[in-house]
């Protein structure tokens, strides 16, 4: 009987310490994802602009066929050609060349804990991004920029318990950094 209450006293101890940790381990693999799908969704947009040599857009879209005016990245992006810079006619299955089509579609998240945003250099939050034939990042209104998207995890309480970037250079570059400096999280 000690031998059996020792045994659960020393598997209460590892599960108290151990719980926590696993925790912090399971949201940090899930912002390692979040933000790897978002890199992998820009690098699709940017080698289909040159391949295809055509303008191509990454836009937050919480249907899963147009941009959202009122979507955030957290619901959801597509990536589609977008021959006239016009940000419509997502949602169509591409049927020749230098038609305006989807190419990927990437669903929400479900986690209350997650968020991700999207800044330029200006602090403009960024609801889209186009890549031009020549691989060159530009915004909504046509001008070259750079963006930074923020995947932020958040505690129980809302505060962010870790983060991380992905960083869209003027020159199309798009890398993860953990620099603090970069990522504007709650």
């Amino acid at each position: 009987m000690i031998e059996l209450m020792i045994t659960l006293f020393i598997v209460g101890i590892l599960a108290a310490i151990g719980l926590p940790s696993l925790k912090s381990f399971s949201q940090g693999s899930r912002l390692i994802a979040a933000s790897n799908e978002m890199v992998s969704a820009l690098h699709v947009a940017r080698s289909e602009a040159i391949k295809q040599n055509v303008a191509v857009s990454v836009c937050a879209s919480s249907d899963a066929k147009t941009c959202g005016a009122a979507a955030t990245w957290k619901d959801g992006w597509i990536v589609f050609v977008d021959s006239g810079y016009t940000l419509t006619n997502t949602g169509a299955a591409c049927t020749g060349p230098n038609t305006d089509c989807l190419l990927r579609v990437h669903e929400g998240f479900d986690n209350s804990q997650l968020k991700i945003t999207g800044v330029d250099p200006n602090s403009v939050a960024v609801k889209s991004l186009t890549f031009t034939s020549r691989g060159l990042p530009l915004a909504a209104n046509g001008s070259q920029t750079s963006a930074v998207f923020s995947v932020c995890g958040l505690d129980d309480s809302g505060s962010t318990s870790v983060s991380r970037a992905v960083v869209v250079s003027v020159a199309g570059r798009v890398r993860v950094s953990d620099n603090t400096a970069v990522i504007s999280c709650p």
